[in-house]
């Protein structure tokens, strides 16, 4: 689990993992609504969307959020309704801001985008630097990514945490400064 800043404490952990969590689904839903990803990654964003949804409820109540509103979302996810689910996911994103203050600065410091690039030559570019493109989930390529996609989008996807690799699954391992380092780091390269 990513250790806490003040920031992430005052939103609440719960607060701050179902706000990031509605961001990237509301990313993967925007992307299955689009025409450019291959049948199978529109397979992996689906069956990621799936897996989102089934946790929605439990990340609702622990925020203090209503739960009432994952079953809509569910059937419009049945029906491929990629329209009604942005829409869903969009008033719930209102309700439920994530709260990037404490991970962004203005002007990085040298120290900063230092951290955020030696992070990334460590953890990041054995996956992110030769994405295996054939995957249902590819490991992107965080350079591009940071620019192709929102700040608060690619900021919730590093929140959420690593996919897909059994070490770090079950929780982010970056403080909210390493964090920070790696929005700069690719933001700014």
């Amino acid at each position: 689990m990513a250790t806490l800043s003040g920031g992430a404490i005052a939103q609440g952990e719960d607060a701050r993992r179902l706000a990031a969590g509605l961001a990237v689904m509301s990313g993967d839903v925007r992307l299955l609504a689009g025409k450019g990803e291959t049948l199978q990654r529109r397979e992996g964003l689906r069956a990621r969307v799936t897996g989102d949804l089934s946790s929605l409820p439990l990340l609702l109540r622990r925020a203090g959020g209503d739960a009432a509103a994952v079953p809509p979302l569910r059937a419009a996810l049945a029906k491929e309704d990629w329209r009604t689910l942005e829409r869903e996911l969009a008033v719930l994103s209102r309700r439920h801001p994530l709260d990037l203050h404490t991970l962004s600065l203005a002007t990085p410091s040298p120290e900063r985008l230092r951290l955020g690039a030696a992070i990334h030559r460590e953890r990041c570019a054995g996956c992110h630097d030769a994405s295996n493109a054939d995957a249902k989930l590819p490991a992107l390529n965080l350079f591009e990514q940071s620019r192709k996609m929102p700040r608060e989008e690619f900021a919730a996807r590093l929140i959420i945490g690593v996919r897909g690799n059994g070490s770090t699954a079950y929780g982010n391992p970056f403080s909210d400064l390493e964090l920070g380092a790696l929005i700069s780091y690719y933001g700014l390269n």
